[in-house]
């Protein structure tokens, strides 16, 4: 059962980290794993679940179709499917990035919104069956006010923002 249930939103900036290596090669779902040290504090005490919400990368060697603020369905905890070890915050943007791989750099992600709670699955199947399910529902929803007006969130508009400086006192 997916609702939508305003949270936030809450804005992160970090940079993409290699994942499990899971999203494009197992479930076609290629993600962007925000660094957990961006994370870790703000949604210790949030819900895992599936959530929606506007991310950019901020990455110069990216076509500009690419450097602009995309719909980000995501997943935000422990995965029970595959048993994760680690608490995650794995982002699907809406685009076709051309299956070029943007590890280390920087990524604004906003989640505006809550879909429903993780849940564990019978088969890779029902999964990657839930997964677009998700993904359908989500990139609706942030075509609706109030979450689409987010898209042009500070967050993503503001022109002084060091996005190095802010990255480097952050891993420090």
């Amino acid at each position: 059962q997916r609702v939508c249930r305003p949270v936030g939103p809450f804005r992160f900036l970090g940079r993409v980290v290699a994942g499990f290596q899971r999203g494009s090669k197992q479930l076609g779902w290629p993600t962007a794993n925000l660094d957990p040290a961006s994370f870790e504090h703000t949604l210790d005490a949030s819900e895992e679940g599936v959530y929606v919400g506007w991310a950019l990368i901020d990455d110069d060697s990216l076509p500009p179709s690419s450097r602009v603020v995309h719909k980000a369905v995501l997943s935000v905890g422990w995965n029970p499917f595959f048993d994760n070890k680690k608490r995650t915050v794995e982002a699907y943007l809406c685009h076709d990035f051309d299956g070029r791989d943007f590890y280390d750099a920087p990524m604004k992600l906003l989640i505006c919104a809550f879909l429903r709670p993780q849940a564990n699955f019978d088969s890779l199947h029902a999964l990657k069956e839930a997964i677009t399910a998700d993904i359908d529902y989500g990139k609706n929803l942030l075509m609706q006010p109030p979450l689409v007006e987010l898209a042009s969130d500070p967050l993503f508009t503001a022109a002084d923002v060091d996005v190095e400086e802010i990255l480097q006192l952050s891993s420090r």
